[in-house]
């Protein structure tokens, strides 16, 4: 296993206009340090319309920077949620009382149920323990309450299934994670990115997973193809992966959906750890063929994060990654072009999020980051604010 230690945390942001984006350095705008690991969000955790900082410090000690009506900061300290170091979280409000709540893991997962600013219950949830990656809530039974979802690298996933009282509850029978592939080890195991998705617009909930399986060099090794469960409108769901074309058998790291050929429906770009990212292009049917020859994004590197997001709001989207960081602005066409010192810190980008964060001045979109080495820890934080000219 890869021991990542980080250096820091940043955010960016950058005003609406269509041009290339340009971020600075306003970290003086956080009120707490944090060295984080894979684990960050920006969202609003207790519903007033504005977006705060949640920050997994040294990747086990919770912290939420709240922002206030005059888009200053104050941090509450909601504790150590375990002593192993978590390699994924999600949060969304479980008992739908305003207020988002945190799961996380890496090998029992961790309940942080928030009640208000500062008032908590810690818990673990129930169910197998398992190696956690990538972790990601949605309602899969459609009964109004939001579930979790846990990769698991080693074995068959986990799903929890929200209860009236707003506590997830183990259910082996959500989805079927068994394989079946010739010669193979049918453990199940290689789930890295999830991502919940509407990839064929037909108004329910469906899940992709990204695969990776460490020390398999076989393409034709079940372990490494991508998988999406397809939900029939009814909560039942199958891996038709093959059948749309998304059993991608490359070692995939993350996936992410979102429309780069404004057609009005969503593609997929991937990263991954045995070839160049990849760009697959939705026919309308929810069918995708790969297109990533010939668009730019032929690029090789240790990825840990990709999104897709326009970035310079010219309606385009761009394609941001982390440990091997790139900007990859998109051009309208199909194709993406490198563009380089986005960001003004000679820190790698590990991981990030992007909202849009409030100033005194402008609504910005903005990033929030964990910059990371191997085997260094410096305490601090990093913010930026900034325009486009």
């Amino acid at each position: 296993m890869r021991r990542l230690y980080t250096l820091a945390m940043t955010l960016a942001c950058a005003t609406a206009a269509l041009a290339q984006p340009v971020f600075t350095n306003a970290s003086a705008n956080l009120n707490q340090n944090a060295s984080s690991g894979a684990c960050m969000a920006v969202a609003d955790m207790d519903g007033d319309g504005l977006d705060d900082i949640v920050m997994l410090d040294m990747s086990q000690h919770v912290y939420i920077q709240y922002q206030n009506p005059d888009h200053s900061f104050v941090t509450y300290d909601y504790g150590q949620v375990d002593n192993d170091n978590q390699w994924g979280w999600a949060m969304a409000d479980l008992n739908n009382d305003g207020h988002k709540d945190i799961c996380s893991g890496v090998s029992v997962t961790k309940f942080l149920s928030i009640s208000s600013r500062g008032v908590y219950t810690f818990s673990d949830l129930n169910g197998p323990t398992i190696f956690t990656q990538a972790m990601s809530m949605a309602d899969f039974d459609n009964d109004g309450r939001v579930d979790v979802y846990a990769c698991n690298d080693v074995g068959p996933n986990n799903i929890w299934i929200t209860d009236a009282n707003g506590v997830p509850q183990y259910d082996a029978n959500v989805m079927d994670w068994s394989t079946s592939c010739s010669g193979t080890p049918g453990d199940m195991s290689g789930n890295y990115g999830s991502t919940v998705t509407d990839f064929d617009n037909d108004g329910d909930v469906d899940l992709h997973i990204s695969h990776c399986r460490q020390g398999v060099n076989d393409p034709d090794d079940c372990r490494r193809w991508d998988r999406l469960f397809v939900n029939d409108g009814n909560g039942n769901y199958s891996d038709d992966a093959a059948a749309y074309g998304l059993e991608n058998r490359e070692q995939v790291w993350t996936s992410d959906f979102g429309d780069y050929d404004n057609d009005g429906d969503l593609d997929v770009f991937s990263t991954t750890h045995s070839s160049t990212m990849m760009l697959f292009e939705n026919d309308g049917t929810g069918h995708y063929t790969d297109v990533t020859a010939g668009s730019g994004l032929e690029v090789s590197g240790f990825f840990l994060q990709g999104l897709f997001r326009d970035l310079d709001n010219d309606a385009h989207l761009d394609i941001l990654t982390g440990s091997a960081e790139y900007y990859m602005k998109g051009n309208g066409d199909g194709t993406f072009t490198q563009i380089n010192n986005v960001f003004p810190a000679n820190k790698t980008i590990h991981s990030f999020r992007l909202p849009a964060i409030s100033t005194a001045t402008a609504s910005r979109m903005c990033m929030l980051a964990t910059a990371t080495v191997m085997w260094t820890v410096i305490p601090a934080s990093r913010i930026a604010y900034g325009s486009i000219p």
